[in-house]
């Protein structure tokens, strides 16, 4: 940090160059006080919406084996609140729900697992996003609707104004 005070920078003929020090976080709170202090500019990028959502999952599971009842919308519904990281997230430990059951059966079953070829392979079902079948828990299924009449909030305010794409840019 010390460094950054005075910091310059010359091209080859000498002449000052500006420097831009860029950085992304979903954690702010975590950052040390010095390293705010030198970076004043703040710009918060609000939730994706659920159109957004739909297009995370859709770009992310793209040349990802499907199950012909694989439910989006589902998906959709429950990652409001969540961060496009957290999505990719999700589906990446998802997608190895299916390889990992397949690799318990053929070591259960003796099979030779030097030859696997990905049609061996159950296409994702929506459930491999929830609970721990696979390792990491990925996403929790939304309570009732009758729990959230309780705290007055709603599954679709998570991720504030789900189908606005306004971002909010305090200067």
């Amino acid at each position: 940090m010390t460094q950054w005070d005075g910091l310059t920078s010359s091209n080859s003929l000498g002449e000052s160059q500006r420097i831009c020090v860029l950085g992304a976080t979903n954690r702010i709170q975590d950052i040390d006080e010095a390293i705010l202090r030198r970076l004043p500019k703040k710009f918060p990028v609000s939730l994706p919406s659920a159109s957004q959502r739909r297009s995370i999952f859709s770009l992310t599971l793209k040349n990802t084996r499907l199950s012909p009842h694989f439910d989006l919308d589902t998906l959709v519904k429950v990652s409001a609140g969540m961060s496009g990281s957290d999505i990719k997230e999700a589906c990446r430990d998802a997608a190895m729900v299916p390889v990992r059951e397949y690799i318990r059966e053929s070591k259960k079953s003796g099979k030779n697992m030097k030859a696997i070829k990905a049609e061996d392979v159950r296409g994702l079902h929506t459930d491999d996003f929830f609970g721990r079948k696979g390792g990491a828990l990925q996403m929790r299924r939304q309570p009732e609707v009758d729990e959230w009449e309780d705290s007055k909030a709603s599954p679709e305010t998570l991720s504030e104004v789900d189908d606005d794409p306004q971002v909010s840019v305090p200067v």
